[in-house]
């Protein structure tokens, strides 16, 4: 039988993260897997020993001078400490040639002005790529930029395409505006499932196998690396909140108050004046793997930790928590499917403005304004809705055999 090829296509560690089992799921089972793994992924994909590809592996697709000088032109102000510059150069300078080959100079400015990288959409690049690896079926998670534009070249080839869904489906999710959906879609529960059927995307197209990258939750060992992380901090017997923090981005009710670090900076002053006034707490501080460099250290303290996130594992950091603050992230559901407190904080405009509270999902405790933070850190908790977690056992073995259906196994 003709040897069976999977594209997968994802970037940033936590997207890494949901692929990387089923990659090796498949690959023990015959499959060849190719990763197209995107900026902050690609260090993670190499961490994992996935050995994937970047943008720069596919600049012979491309007018290479044009691309790497247009690179060049839009790397300052948007290059990662963890990233490397030339992959960096090559990823900018590819999407934004797209837009000149295809609208023009001005309209091209036009969009970047507008949107940024956040705009981008490399149908031209992603069905070059596709043409070249010719896979029997293309994956992605529910990203937009590379990863739906890989899915909808490879819908306009008419090749077998699946996206995995880590989250929940609501209402001001940008995934549901999509034009164009993968012939399947892997979704958490239940609870997801009817999200996507009442935003009219197909149920012949909706899997519920839940999410491979939650299974390390789970894994023997975890809940005692946990332990181990609090003994060596000295924080044995403490009360841990972790503040996992990310910039508020331009958008409704953004002020100066609360835009790019000023909210989440608001938060961990308040923290810290908690862990100042209380002996018996301390704090673990992890602000988004793609921005943490963003955040000014405030200072050392014998209870505070400010995690790395692209060198701290996040699992064993979960389970030395007690309690889980965030705004819009996944860590909250992480922190919620091992039985950790969740706070959400209402009042941030990211929450509001894609009304994405884990209060009101049902795994948490809204928090709604930043006086009542700290009040509520003492709060009893409450028990999470089990309708929103994933059904038992192990996703990946699900998502393969949806992946082996989509190729005609």
């Amino acid at each position: 039988m003709t040897e069976r090829r999977a594209l997968f296509v994802a970037y940033g560690s936590g997207h890494i993260a949901k692929v990387a089992p089923v990659i090796r799921h498949l690959r023990a089972e015959g499959v060849r897997c190719e990763l197209l793994a995107l900026t902050l992924g690609h260090t993670q994909a190499r961490r994992l020993g996935l050995e994937p590809h970047g943008y720069r592996d596919f600049l012979h697709l491309v007018d290479r001078e044009a691309v790497l000088a247009r690179g060049q032109q839009l790397l300052a102000g948007n290059s990662h400490p963890d990233v490397d510059d030339f992959e960096s150069q090559c990823y900018l300078g590819i999407n934004y040639q797209e837009w000149v080959d295809a609208h023009g100079e001005e309209e091209a400015a036009r969009r970047w002005a507008q949107g940024g990288r956040r705009a981008f959409l490399p149908l031209q690049f992603m069905g070059r790529v596709i043409d070249e690896l010719r896979p029997h079926v293309v994956v992605s998670t529910a990203s937009p930029r590379s990863e739906q534009a890989a899915i909808e070249a490879a819908v306009m080839r008419a090749i077998p395409s699946l996206t995995m869904m880590d989250l929940f489906g609501l209402p001001h999710d940008n995934f549901l505006r999509n034009k164009v959906f993968a012939d399947r879609i892997t979704v958490l529960s239940d609870f997801v499932k009817g999200n996507l059927l009442d935003a009219k995307i197909g149920v012949e197209r909706i899997v519920v196998t839940g999410c491979p990258a939650y299974e390390p939750l789970l894994e023997p060992g975890q809940a005692e690396a946990g332990q181990a992380l609090r003994e060596s901090l000295g924080w044995k017997g403490l009360t841990v909140a972790m503040w996992a923090g990310n910039l508020e981005e331009p958008g409704p009710g953004v002020t100066p108050a609360t835009a790019g670090t000023a909210l989440a900076l608001d938060v961990e002053r308040r923290l810290r004046a908690w862990v100042e006034a209380n002996p018996r707490v301390a704090l673990l501080l992890r602000y988004h793997p793609a921005q943490y460099h963003f955040f000014p250290d405030l200072g050392a303290h014998p209870r505070i930790y400010r995690s790395v996130p692209t060198q701290d594992p996040l699992v064993p950091q979960l389970h030395a928590s007690d309690i889980v603050i965030v705004q819009a992230s996944t860590v909250g559901f992480e922190a919620a499917l091992i039985g950790k407190r969740v706070l959400s904080l209402s009042w941030s405009p990211t929450v509001r403005n894609i009304d994405f509270d884990y209060g009101k999902i049902g795994l948490g405790e809204s928090v709604e304004r930043p006086e009542d933070l700290v009040r509520s850190l003492a709060g009893p908790g409450r028990a999470p809705d089990q309708r929103v977690f994933p059904p038992s056992g192990r996703a990946t073995p699900r998502v393969a055999a949806v992946i082996h259906a989509l190729m005609g196994v």
